[in-house]
């Protein structure tokens, strides 16, 4: 439906949105795994290359930002206080060297510059739990075993406490 410039402010305008799921299919799987194999992470999805990427001094900031414009890691985990750890990428099928989008390239080099891990896996293969804790090292009676029960208390409030949070600005 076509509208004419700046119709679509007009209250009688019935806009087009509807609702729909954040994360695809494999990546809610993938999700719930990460969240339960690594307990005491923070597992964020769809995360902009600029929001864990910064420019060091002596660099034209604007005009390195603008190479990460649009692009996104699939999933990146961090520990408690918010240090990245790694980042994921899902692919749909496995490919050839020649055959991977100029995204991929820069997103690779950004994060090996940055000394972040990237990790690609595959959709259709996704690591399972114990997989998942494999590649970081931490098998689940290890984490348990090294953090002590009040040690998420300095990064996240317990809900009973919400209220001491200081405001948003």
């Amino acid at each position: 439906m076509s509208l004419r410039r700046n119709a679509w402010r007009d209250a009688d305008v019935q806009w087009p949105f509807f609702q729909r799921k954040p994360l695809a299919s494999p990546e809610q799987v993938l999700y719930q795994r990460l969240v339960q194999a690594l307990p005491g992470h923070m597992v964020l999805s769809r995360v902009p290359l600029c929001a864990v990427l910064g420019v060091r001094r002596g660099f034209d900031a604007a005009t390195w930002s603008q190479r990460l414009r649009g692009l996104q890691y699939d999933f990146v985990l961090c520990s408690a206080d918010a240090t990245v750890l790694a980042a994921i990428e899902l692919t749909g099928k496995a490919r050839a060297k020649s055959d991977v989008p100029e995204s991929d390239r820069i997103k690779q080099r950004a994060s090996a510059a940055a000394g972040i891990r990237l990790l690609h896996w595959q959709a259709g293969a996704l690591p399972d739990h114990a997989a998942i804790q494999a590649v970081f090292g931490l098998p689940l009676t290890q984490i348990f075993d090294e953090v002590a029960p009040s040690a998420h208390s300095s990064w996240w409030p317990p809900i009973s406490n919400a209220r001491s949070l200081p405001p948003l600005n």
